[in-house]
């Protein structure tokens, strides 16, 4: 405890020191790095415990790691990772689509069941690196390269999420994001799930992507949708999100479009929402 004790003190007076904090300052600078496009954009690719070991090499003072801790904060800087917020296009009745989307939530929620869709980042099946780390009783070697032909396959994760009971369920397929893939995941959770929990249910209102394999322009969707809604029957409303409101990149629409599906006869046309 002594030891901790006056470790924080000389932490303290360093970082008190206008001449040492001084020279932190500009040992900071001197291995930041800067945005090409933003010019108030600056980042630090070191740890703290780094940066204090390098200054105690340049110039033979000690600092603490919480000491660079404190100063980078001081200097604006923050522990942070990259965020997925430029949208890579704009479509101009965006609000408009969210707020239908809204009203078609509110207005359906007190009598049918409202989930939302999406096919998750494909991942290769095979003895490849995984980003992550936890306990083993030994290592864990995979190949030094995670070229395509080492893999064994793959594996799509298609999730579905109950936004009355707050559930959600994935199934994975090892083909590819098909109509049919999708389909046979609604009919699983309908069966094992939906039908158990909303018994009185006659229509399902669907919120999923413009694109993919639920894509608004995909006939094999909305065939494969209507042979679904036939089988168990009930009606499927589709709310398709607005493009570039995901990760998943989505083609621009001419407008809002959602299908209504009625369990009706084969050769029954589609009809707009």
């Amino acid at each position: 405890m002594e030891n901790s004790d006056e470790q924080a003190e000389v932490a303290k007076k360093i970082c008190n020191n206008p001449d040492t904090k001084t020279l932190l300052v500009n040992h900071i600078n001197s291995i930041k790095a800067g945005s090409p496009t933003d010019e108030r954009m600056f980042w630090v690719c070191q740890r703290p415990k780094e940066i204090a070991r390098k200054f105690a090499q340049a110039y033979q003072l000690t600092v603490s790691h919480g000491t660079v801790k404190r100063l980078l904060l001081e200097l604006g800087y923050r522990f942070r990772k990259q965020a997925k917020e430029v949208p890579t296009g704009t479509y101009a009745n965006r609000n408009l689509q969210f707020h239908i989307i809204a009203t078609l939530v509110l207005s359906m929620s007190l009598q049918s069941p409202i989930i939302s869709i999406d096919c998750k980042k494909k991942e290769r099946l095979g003895n490849l690196y995984r980003d992550g780390k936890c306990y083993t009783q030994a290592p864990v070697k995979v190949y030094d390269h995670d070229y395509d032909y080492l893999s064994e396959g793959k594996v799509i994760p298609h999730g579905i999420y109950d936004l009355q009971a707050n559930e959600g369920y994935i199934s994975l397929g090892d083909s590819a994001e098909t109509a049919d893939f999708i389909t046979d995941n609604l009919l699983w959770w309908w069966t094992q799930y939906g039908i158990h929990r909303y018994p009185d249910a006659r229509t399902i209102l669907v919120l999923c992507d413009a694109g993919g394999g639920n894509s608004y322009r995909h006939h094999r969707f909305k065939d494969r949708l209507l042979a679904l809604s036939q089988e168990i029957g009930l009606s499927f409303v589709v709310a398709h999100y607005p493009p570039y409101a995901s990760n998943r990149t989505a083609d621009a629409v001419e407008s809002y479009r959602a299908s209504v599906i009625l369990p009706c006869s084969p050769g029954s046309e589609w009809s707009d929402f």
